[in-house]
């Protein structure tokens, strides 16, 4: 097997990656097509939307708008009134909602410790910013909902849920907006939003501004802001994601509807805004880059449009953890608000990676073992998979070693390139072995490959390895602080390279190759999820016996006789 195959295969897969990360595609140019919503509109839409992310400090009436202003509405979002706060509590979260505005402006995350210096619970709020405001416009006028008075009445449903609608009214339309939160844990961190609003004539646009960034929740608070990525989902498309980093200050991106959801993470947590399964679409939504204080972007907005039908809106929020299977029963693609892989590997990846999160899912509920071992039994059932496949191709192997002889001579004999070409076939004919079969000795060095890109996805984003001990790892979905894992993946790497080259044919590229490949793939990983490292040490391991026996059975081969 030519180990030149690998490194060529290696080097590509790097330099596709590093060119995607220093050479990014082309940013989406906005879009006239508007989906339905008129020019008029959407263009106080986009101004209030730049306005707002460019100068918070400046007048909440949008640009091109006339400057009369709503009953309620203040000229700067520091003078923000201070309403009536109103706590609802779950099994899961704690929801406080303002009487100004009738926003959520805080929910806090019971199960989740925040592991940055702040400390105590997850958070999604911040201080003095609601989650959510709202804007309504219509073809005569804009009104901004973040500063008008809503009176509060708090009631529950017929099915024991908690229900708080806030009632207020801007200009000529009495405005009541309705928040449902479920006591189930199966609809944890899951409200419902209802609303009515008097007097729209049509067409008539609600404007949701989501969150501007959330605080981070990682001891590693730069890495955490680093994840900060507005997602959403196009009905007819795969799930995108767009990196707050990759937002200039100011510039503004319009992805065209009609979108399923529209939502902010970082790297475990995310609040996101669902349409109804059987309502009204998300007709659009501009993404706006904010203004940096660093290197490094914390802050964006996000401005989505929902047309109001019949004086009627409806959507739901998620404000919760990034847990895999909780996220798929929320349904309508929501499993995929972490696309895994870069944008040109996720039709291959995020199916193998989702794969992938079942199984280990699956192995931790059904044998009640930490995730440590069942990284441990995955990569030792990867091997046990391709042993069939490593025998046959052992024997694919064996076979044109001994047809080497054979073919050198054929090559000697013919110079014509037809003669000798047909030299070269029969011997392979004769033999009964195909002349692809050097190609096949590759495949089970390949065939692991796809899942190894996967967990490293996996283990940027995948909340149920936070925290998760295993030895001397405090948490495996981080490096190991000792390095041991690392070093010990690249001693076992080293030791199958080792043990193929015994009784194999002199290749100096080769044996250069069982040095040099066990020192990158330690350098790549060596800063790496712990997991992903015990992952792939425990698969070389488990391939090692079989590695001895394939090396034992070619130097037979090679043996003289008697």
């Amino acid at each position: 097997m030519d180990k030149r195959f690998f490194l060529a295969l290696f080097l590509s897969l790097i330099a596709i990656a590093v060119s995607q990360l220093l050479f990014p595609p082309p940013k989406p140019v906005p879009s006239s097509h508007r989906n339905g919503v008129n020019d008029s509109a959407a263009k106080k839409m986009a101004a209030s939307s730049t306005n707002e992310a460019l100068a918070p400090e400046s007048s909440g009436v949008p640009a091109g708008v006339s400057p009369t202003k709503s009953p309620g509405e203040k000229t700067s979002v520091s003078t923000r009134a201070v309403g009536e706060t109103t706590v609802v509590s779950t099994q899961k979260a704690i929801y406080k909602f303002s009487s100004i505005g009738a926003t959520p402006v805080s929910v806090v995350v019971r199960e989740y410790r925040n592991r940055s210096p702040v400390g105590g619970l997850v958070d999604f709020g911040t201080l003095g910013n609601p989650l959510v405001h709202y804007r309504l416009i219509t073809a005569t006028d804009t009104a901004d909902l973040s500063q008008v008075p809503f009176s509060a009445l708090r009631t529950r449903t017929k099915t024991g849920e908690e229900a708080l609608t806030y009632n207020g009214s801007v200009g000529s339309h009495a405005v009541s907006i309705s928040y449902v939160i479920p006591q189930d844990t199966s609809a944890s961190y899951l409200v419902r939003v209802s609303g009515r609003i008097s007097g729209v004539q049509s067409p008539g646009y609600l404007i949701i501004e989501l969150p501007r960034t959330l605080q981070p929740t990682e001891a590693d608070t730069a890495g955490d802001h680093r994840t900060l990525a507005y997602s959403f989902k196009p009905q007819r498309d795969h799930a995108r994601s767009v990196l707050f980093g990759s937002l200039d200050p100011g510039e503004k991106t319009l992805e065209p509807g009609p979108l399923n959801w529209v939502a902010v993470k970082n790297k475990y947590f995310v609040f996101g805004i669902l349409s109804l399964p059987n309502g009204t679409p998300f007709s659009e939504a501009t993404l706006t880059g904010g203004p940096r204080t660093s290197k490094i972007a914390t802050n964006a907005a996000a401005s989505v449009v929902q047309e109001v039908r019949d004086g009627a809106f409806g959507y739901e929020i998620y404000a919760g953890p990034q847990e895999s299977q909780r996220l798929a029963r929320v349904g309508r693609d929501f499993d995929h608000v972490n696309p895994y892989g870069w944008r040109f590997l996720q039709g291959m990846v995020h199916p193998i990676a989702s794969k992938v999160i079942q199984g280990l899912l699956w192995m931790h509920n059904r044998l009640n073992l930490t995730y440590g071992w069942v990284l441990i039994i995955l990569g030792i059932l990867v091997r046990l998979v391709l042993w069939p496949l490593n025998q046959s191709v052992m024997r694919s192997s064996l076979k044109m070693q001994e047809l080497q002889p054979k073919l050198a001579a054929a090559q000697k004999k013919y110079k014509d390139p037809v003669q000798q070409r047909e030299a070269i076939m029969k011997v392979y004919n004769d033999a009964g072995v195909s002349p692809f079969a050097g190609l096949t000795g590759c495949l089970p060095a390949l065939l692991p490959m796809p899942i190894l890109f996967a967990l490293f996805f996996v283990f940027q984003n995948t909340i149920e390895f936070r925290g998760v001990p295993f030895f001397w790892l405090h948490d495996i979905s981080v490096k190991d602080p000792l390095y041991v894992l690392p070093l010990l993946m690249g001693a076992s790497m080293y030791l199958l390279s080792w043990i193929g080259m015994r009784s194999a044919p002199p290749n100096p590229q080769a044996k250069m190759m069982g040095y040099m490949f066990p020192v990158m793939m330690t350098v790549v990983l060596i800063n790496m999820a712990s997991g992903l490292n015990l992952y792939y040490t425990a698969q070389n391991i488990a391939a090692l016996p079989q590695q001895w026996l394939i090396a034992r059975q070619r130097a037979k081969a090679v043996r003289p006789a008697g």
